[in-house]
């Protein structure tokens, strides 16, 4: 929800996911912890905070742009077509 919903209440979260609030608030929390998780007042209703993703590199950029010792050609290997051998 939150990566294409944008900033929402946890209320939102719940109305839009068809979630119980409890597994919100759960999940928030692990986002929180992991540091994926931006969380910003909202002005509408103090009691409340809107929560939203941070922007995190995609993992698989992340690595392959630092890892120059990676074989190319495994990345390219075709998904089909492998072949177990005995040695």
């Amino acid at each position: 929800m939150l990566e294409y919903g944008g900033l929402l209440t946890q209320k939102e979260i719940a109305e839009q996911s068809y979630l119980p609030p409890r597994t919100i608030r759960y999940a928030l929390n692990r986002l929180k912890d992991e540091d994926f998780l931006q969380e910003r007042f909202y002005f509408k209703d103090a009691r409340q905070s809107l929560y939203g993703l941070k922007n995190v590199p995609d993992i698989s950029e992340t690595f392959m742009s630092e890892s120059p010792e990676v074989n190319p050609g495994i990345t390219n290997m075709p998904a089909k077509g492998y072949e177990l051998t005995a040695f």
